[in-house]
């Protein structure tokens, strides 16, 4: 069968943030999962395979040339040490070859993410690659495939305004924040975490100017280094109890593979603070805070999926720049597909070719047999060779140029599927 690119996955369209945080092992222990994968995973089924894993998404990009068997081999991949609860079917997507391609292209460029435009994801995808690389997974098409997309993703954020003023999920919660809280000024705001979105949540939350921020980490001297780029307040992760006393804002953002902030300990909490709200913001996957914490009176709970009523407002006001996104996708597909289809046809091509060899040296040998009464000499012997080589490659000759030129036209797939069916070949 032909080599088909295929992508199982799911993303925050697909999938609560409750499903999304169960697919810890692919975000944060990938060298376990490519190791789980290389012992499990049949390799004639999977020659190539990448892990895209994101805070909003994971996917597995593969080829393989039995479809069906992969397909169900990948969607069982998702259960990797059970990780996910049943049934996680209902939650997963599938693309195949092209619309695999667009969508790859479409997640490079940032209009597949929550935050239209974001400007993390072409890192993330390069991430991606480079690991997959380093493992030894990647081979021809998938190399050729996310190297194209990064170019794409390239391209989007040069030639139209996609990327202009480009926002993440951290200023998305600070916006979310100031729905909620109205102006920022004077309130009192922790960030939990150091790392990049707790980076960036600090950052968005001090251009309030009077916005006095305390930042927690569990390595204090991160926290430090962060606060003093901001001229904001660290604490030591001991003082946790003590700052949510006194905060109006929380945002969690912590790479921690468990809850920071558990209902019974906020329940403590607010008993020593005054009667006023409390709001938390969780944007970390798998999340920091209990869920239960939204029992609790005087507390709002927010966590990365109620940020989708912040960033339509994005969306709309990018709907031209969308728009040309879309086009330079299209563009940039039908290039990486013609590529594609040429790198397909060779095997059929070479099969097709030696099979006619392999017919014409029979037929030649069973021929000079015949004639073996009349003497021939090696000249006349070759002259005979020569006319059976000559008719061989003047028949597949028209056909292969016409093939090529479909390729290039956008019929190839149908033209290869023939040619395959026709003369039975497997390349």
């Amino acid at each position: 069968m032909l080599p088909t690119v295929l992508l199982v996955g799911l993303n925050h369209t697909t999938a609560p943030v409750h499903v999304r945080e169960h697919a810890l092992p692919f975000a944060c222990a990938r060298d376990e999962v490519y190791q789980h994968f290389r012992a499990n995973l049949d390799p004639t089924l999977f020659p190539e395979y990448l892990i895209l894993a994101t805070c909003n998404r994971t996917e597995i990009y593969a080829v393989t040339t039995d479809r069906a068997r992969a397909r169900a081999a990948l969607r069982d991949a998702f259960a990797f040490e059970s990780a996910f609860p049943a049934p996680v079917s209902d939650y997963l997507y599938e693309a195949a070859d092209r619309a695999a391609v667009e969508h790859l292209f479409a997640v490079a460029c940032g209009i597949d993410s929550l935050v239209l435009g974001e400007f993390e994801i072409l890192g993330q995808v390069r991430r991606a690659y480079q690991e997959a690389a380093a493992q030894q997974t990647v081979g021809a098409t998938l190399h050729q495939l996310f190297q194209a997309a990064m170019h794409v993703g390239k391209r989007a954020r040069a030639e139209t305004d996609i990327g202009h003023g480009a926002q993440s999920v951290a200023y998305a919660a600070v916006a979310l924040a100031r729905q909620k809280l109205g102006s920022l000024n004077g309130r009192r705001a922790l960030v939990i975490g150091a790392g990049e979105m707790g980076r960036r949540a600090a950052e968005n939350l001090a251009e309030d100017g009077e916005c006095r921020v305390t930042v927690i980490s569990r390595t204090f001297a991160h926290a430090d280094e962060l606060a003093q780029s901001i001229r904001a307040h660290a604490a030591p992760f001991e003082a946790l109890e003590t700052a949510l006393a006194q905060a109006d804002l929380v945002i969690g953002a912590t790479r921690a593979p468990h809850l920071i902030l558990r209902a019974r300990d906020l329940a403590r909490v607010m008993q020593t603070r005054p009667a006023q709200p409390l709001c938390l913001i969780d944007i970390a996957v798998p999340r920091n805070i209990d869920p239960d914490a939204s029992q609790l009176p005087n507390v709002q709970l927010y966590n990365i999926d109620d940020l989708q009523q912040v960033v339509a407002e994005t969306r709309a006001a990018r709907l031209h720049a969308l728009e040309q996104v879309r086009a330079i996708i299209a563009d940039q597909v039908e290039e990486f597909w013609q590529w594609y289809l040429t790198r397909r046809a060779a095997p059929l091509l070479r099969e097709l070719y030696s099979r006619a060899e392999t017919i014409r040296q029979a037929e030649l040998e069973k021929t000079l047999r015949r004639l073996n009464h009349l003497g021939l000499s090696e000249r006349e012997v070759n002259i005979i060779a020569a006319l059976s080589a000559g008719l061989v490659s003047k028949l597949l000759a028209g056909p292969t140029a016409n093939l090529k030129i479909h390729l290039q036209d956008g019929n190839g797939q149908m033209y290869l599927e023939a040619l395959r069916d026709l003369f039975d070949l497997h390349g």
